[in-house]
């Protein structure tokens, strides 16, 4: 009978690791575990996947990620002595591959636990790789040495550590969870290696999971995610938590920059946990179901060998009566920030959302950048809203970056690394350029300045005489062509400086015109990466304002001041972004409403109709019109965002058809759905 130890010193450590960089992640993973061993640390769990990266595609497939993740595996295990370190790598059994989380005890690999619930949905993919391991089955893993390896449903027992178990990632999400197994069969320490990805509001929802599983489980519960970019798309924020019986005792930082890892330890204190368990009936209650059976085969029980004791005592911990009674901080994760002089102030719950929109876009560029090795970003700057965003987006990168750089020496490595373009025709504005200009000034880009309306005047004569038309304003079906040749230009010139200097060409895109297909190809979807893909337009024009009066950027003002505009119509013809398309607060919602919700026509409507009969002063056919619009004009937009450049996901729903929203090409625009929205719009 296994007897619980009063205490365990526990860790939980995110990491930033890159696709098939075995030596770097290599050593990176043996930094933490040294790091945690100076600490006293005694169980250290790493983020899923974190020795090949989690990101591989079909790099998975391929032998070589296989051998090299175990030979990888076998070189961290003699890093272990003294210590138990979970950490993530794929497993092939009898030719089906599994997600693993490999338990290391003091220099041999003691155990292997699969991933029960597979990610698969949204931008997750993981079935077309791995097989689900089915609850309560064990079994054993030949490794290449010939070693035979207990694979399966375990929980582990340890001198000094009592017992512990693990499930991973999507297991702890899911309702009939594995954990909870674990913890009726004595685990009173639950670990949750993952390789979560962002989106706005995430972590506050992880946070929730953590405390009420290990409330629910009366166990410590140590949560950790991967940080960085590993393979572009996806953002990892780095999440931590130990939490104990309902309370996250610890927390780590999210979205480090110029550190590639994050540690949080804890003496916890087993005997409390266990009391409580021992008080309570219901425990009992299920403890006696589990023995007879009634959730399936008991899960194996390990024992290591080693002794993992801590010399260390818990705290006494304070009665919650007498705890104080300050405001917490809205996010501690993100405290650091202001501490280090990286924002100007403490973040408050208004500014969440917008500052981790920041830090996960400006991560990634950063990773991205980093991890290609390319040596800086062309951007075509138009004074707009998009490309606006943009430019200080990739400011903050460089600034989180080079966090102990003085704004002089920032200013002079962006000027190295960023040249911005403003290219002109005669329909451009002065507001524009002087935005432009003062902006690129602010941020330190090296900035460009061309005319090329001649270029324009050009294209018109060739096409000319070619066609033997004379392109006019005038004519509504020159419009189209004479609106994008003028975007085309820009493209093609942006691109040449971004390959005369060897830069990333950035793709200013957002996520409201991909939607309807307001933009041109090859024109201002032009570039490799494209950062605010994943930003609804009215999210754009949000965020600018917080930055001008957060940040303190002041050429914003500037940008936010005029209407959104392409300004590819001559200025007496009065363009605007919302005249040719709705307003983006309609439009936004629309686009929330079809592509998360999978509502068609009427159900939009319907959903919509009560929130906005002010906004259309009561004319539902007017709004039934929008959402006509809306509807053909996704459809028919489908195949521009096939070929859109590689952005970030931030959002709950992206538009990605490599990813999230793989919607067909060609299809029926939805005729007999809108037919019935006209109906029924008739009949009220």
């Amino acid at each position: 009978m296994a007897i619980t130890p009063r205490s365990a010193h526990v860790a939980a450590a995110s990491i930033n690791q890159t696709v098939g960089d075995w030596r770097g992640n290599y050593a990176r993973i043996v930094e933490v575990i040294d790091a945690a061993r100076a600490r006293g640390v005694r169980l250290l769990t790493l983020p899923e996947m974190c020795i090949p990266g989690y990101s591989l595609g079909d790099r998975l497939l391929m032998r070589g990620t296989l051998e090299r993740s175990w030979s990888t595996l076998e070189r961290i295990a003699e890093k272990t002595e003294g210590m138990v370190v979970v950490v993530g790598l794929p497993i092939r059994l009898r030719g089906v591959l599994h997600n693993c989380a490999a338990v290391l005890a003091d220099g041999r690999v003691a155990g292997l636990v699969p991933k029960h619930n597979l990610a698969t949905g949204d931008v997750q993919y993981e079935n077309r790789w791995y097989a689900g391991w089915p609850m309560g089955r064990s079994d054993l893993y030949t490794a290449p040495d010939g070693q035979k390896i207990p694979i399966g449903s375990l929980v582990f027992d340890a001198v000094g550590l009592g017992r512990f178990a693990i499930e991973i990632c999507e297991d702890g999400w899911m309702g009939l969870r594995p954990g909870s197994v674990y913890a009726l069969a004595g685990a009173l320490v639950l670990l949750n290696p993952s390789a979560s990805w962002f989106t706005i509001g995430k972590h506050r929802i992880r946070r929730g999971m953590v405390e009420q599983i290990s409330r629910e489980d009366h166990c410590a519960y140590l949560y950790t995610s991967l940080l960085g970019c590993d393979a572009t798309r996806l953002i990892f924020d780095g999440s931590v938590f130990i939490a104990s019986d309902g309370v996250v005792t610890a927390e780590g930082r999210r979205f480090l920059f110029s550190e590639t890892y994050e540690i949080v330890d804890q003496i916890v204190d087993l005997e409390s946990l266990a009391h409580v368990r021992m008080e309570a009936g219901s425990w009992r209650e299920q403890v006696q179901s589990l023995e007879r059976g009634d959730a399936g085969p008991l899960p194996t029980i390990v024992t290591l060998k080693g002794d993992f004791s801590s010399r260390k005592a818990p705290g006494a911990g304070t009665p919650y009566w007498l705890e104080g009674t300050e405001t917490a901080s809205p996010d501690p994760s993100l405290d650091w920030l202001s501490g280090a002089g990286l924002i100007p102030r403490a973040p408050r719950a208004t500014d969440l959302p917008h500052l981790e929109l920041e830090l996960a876009l400006a991560l990634g560029l950063r990773e991205y950048l980093e991890k290609t090795g390319i040596p800086g970003v062309a951007l075509a700057l138009s004074g707009g809203r998009d490309s606006a965003m943009c430019a200080v987006l990739l400011h903050r990168a460089y600034r989180y970056h080079y966090a102990d750089k003085s704004p002089e020496e920032l200013k002079a490595i962006v000027r190295k690394r960023f040249v911005t373009a403003y290219m002109s025709t005669a329909n451009s504005g002065g507001a524009t350029e002087l935005a432009a200009s003062e902006l690129a000034e602010e941020i330190g880009a090296e900035h460009l300045l061309g005319r090329i309306q001649d270029a324009v005047d050009t294209h018109h004569d060739l096409i000319g005489k070619m066609m033997g038309v004379e392109l006019s304003w005038d004519e509504p079906s020159h419009d189209i062509a004479m609106q994008n040749v003028q975007a085309r230009l820009r493209g093609s010139l942006i691109w040449m400086v971004a390959n005369l200097r060897n830069f990333l060409l950035m793709s200013t895109s957002n996520k409201s015109e991909a939607a309807v297909g307001y933009t041109t190809m090859d024109g201002d979807t032009s570039g490799g990466l494209s950062p605010i893909a994943d930003v609804p337009k009215s999210l754009v024009s949000l965020w600018l304002s917080w930055a001008h009066t957060f940040h303190g950027y002041e050429s914003l003002s500037h940008v936010v001041a005029a209407p959104p505009t392409a300004e590819l119509r001559p200025p007496d013809r009065a363009q605007t972004d919302e005249g040719d398309l709705m307003p983006f607060f309609v439009l936004d919602q629309l686009m929330f409403h079809f592509v998360q919700k999978g509502q068609g026509p009427l159900e939009m409507f319907h959903a919509l109709w009560p929130s906005l009969t002010e906004r259309y002063r009561g004319d539902a056919k007017a709004f039934a019109a929008d959402i006509r619009n809306f509807v053909r004009k996704v459809c028919f937009a489908q195949w521009k965002r096939e070929r859109f450049a590689i952005s970030f996901r931030v959002t709950a729903f992206d538009l990605d058809p490599k990813t999230g929203f793989r919607f067909p090409p060609v299809q029926a625009p939805f005729h007999e759905e809108l037919a019935e929205l006209e109906a029924y719009v008739r009949s009220i």
